[in-house]
């Protein structure tokens, strides 16, 4: 299992506004681009649970749809003014 927590200030670990739902957010973009992740319920984290045969391949493309899902949800906060 991993997962990768959202914070909107790396340094302080401030938290992003929860009326933003960005590991929500991030969710459905990673969902949308094939990945199922989950958005865990108490704060701003995306879970994984790949299967233990999962291969470097495999692993490669998660994180390269994570990654993406991550990156098209900041710019749409950045597009509607969110400080990041």
């Amino acid at each position: 299992m991993g997962a990768i927590e959202f914070v909107g200030d790396r340094e302080s670990k401030t938290r992003f506004d929860p009326s933003l739902k960005v590991g929500a957010r991030v969710s459905k973009a990673a969902r949308d681009g094939g990945l199922i992740a989950r958005a865990m319920p108490h704060g701003d984290i995306l879970g994984f649970a790949p299967p233990l045969v999962t291969t470097k391949a495999e692993i490669d493309e998660i994180v390269s749809i994570a990654e993406k899902a991550v990156r098209l949800v900041m710019d749409d906060l950045v597009r509607a003014g969110q400080k990041l």
